[in-house]
């Protein structure tokens, strides 16, 4: 089931996509039950509340459902309570270092030259470092700096340097500690799609302190999400889906998550350990491999629309202004 987190005049409210592409408003479907006010109090009432939002979908009731283009939508979940960012694919990284070494030295007067230097001064062949792909750290992402569907993002102007990333986030439904791996994948509630905006100019600066993008990725609306959660029982294996990125309607790159180096499971029950995860939280793979213009050394301009698809949750829509 496709959960979409409604926006009107009076707050927010749940909406459930029909076999015919209407949206059921769950909270007026319902009689008003509380736990269909808002995306997370359905995801924290359990497994029953979702059971109810499976029937009423299922008798799509004409006096709540509505066609989805008279309808408005914000990130599912507005303001995560945690946004947990990793970076799973080695190919990423190594493409990313890549990308950065060639911009940095195409306006030299000998850019194959200078790419030889960033080359050797970046140590691009020691990418990912050694620590890489034993530990699934994460860092946290601003959970107020969260945008929905089709938004019209303002680039910061401390950046000349703009970038997406196509990602993926899973959403959890059931708080515990000390998750063990098998037990992990029960935990989550859906998935949705993360558009990790980057001021590329400014993460370098930031980068180069060794405590973390910070401002490279701390704008408002940079972290957009949407357009809907996709419930866990439709998607059997999250790194098997398509996902495609396109600018301005043209496709830019294709990709899978096939070659994830650490999977939600262990990401979780890293995570996890001597600390609660609770319902509502959000754990990012990190960029797909190809899904940064970084990585394909395209440039993304104000006015751009960027659109990113993955298979069985939908379009991701924003512009650059």
């Amino acid at each position: 089931m496709k959960l979409y987190a409604i926006v009107d005049n009076g707050g927010g409210r749940v909406g459930a996509e029909t076999a015919n592409g209407d949206i059921v408003d769950l909270l007026a479907a319902s009689g008003n039950d509380a736990r269909f006010a808002s995306m997370l109090n359905l995801i924290e009432a359990g497994e029953a509340a979702l059971g109810l939002a499976r029937e009423i979908n299922a008798r799509a009731p004409a006096r709540a459902s509505h066609k989805r283009e008279t309808l408005r939508f914000s990130a599912p979940i507005p303001r995560p309570p945690k946004l947990r960012g990793y970076s799973v694919f080695e190919r990423h990284i190594r493409q990313s270092a890549e990308g950065i070494a060639r911009r940095l030295a195409a306006g030299a007067p000998d850019p194959e030259a200078a790419y030889r230097e960033r080359r050797k001064a970046l140590n691009l062949d020691a990418l990912p470092g050694p620590g890489w792909g034993v530990t699934p750290a994460y860092y946290y992402m601003d959970t107020y700096a969260v945008a929905g569907h089709d938004n019209q993002v303002a680039w910061p102007s401390y950046s000349n340097w703009i970038d997406y990333e196509l990602e993926l986030v899973a959403v959890i439904g059931r708080a515990g500690r000390d998750i063990s791996q098998d037990d992990a994948n029960s935990h989550i509630f859906g998935y949705t799609i993360l558009n990790d905006l980057s001021a590329r100019d400014e993460q370098l600066k930031c980068m180069a302190t060794s405590l973390g993008p910070a401002k490279g990725k701390d704008f408002e609306q940079s972290n957009v999400m949407g357009p809907c959660i996709v419930t866990a029982d439709e998607i059997a294996d999250p790194y098997a889906l398509k996902v495609e990125v396109r600018v301005n309607d043209e496709v830019w790159s294709t990709s899978t998550g096939a070659e994830a180096h650490f999977r939600y499971n262990q990401c979780i029950a890293y995570a996890s350990q001597a600390q609660t995860i609770h319902a509502g939280e959000m754990f990012s793979t990190g960029t797909f491999p190809n899904c940064s213009s970084l990585e394909l050394q395209r440039i993304v301009k104000k006015g751009d629309v960027i659109e990113l698809e993955v298979e069985k949750v939908g379009v991701l829509r924003t512009q650059i202004v």
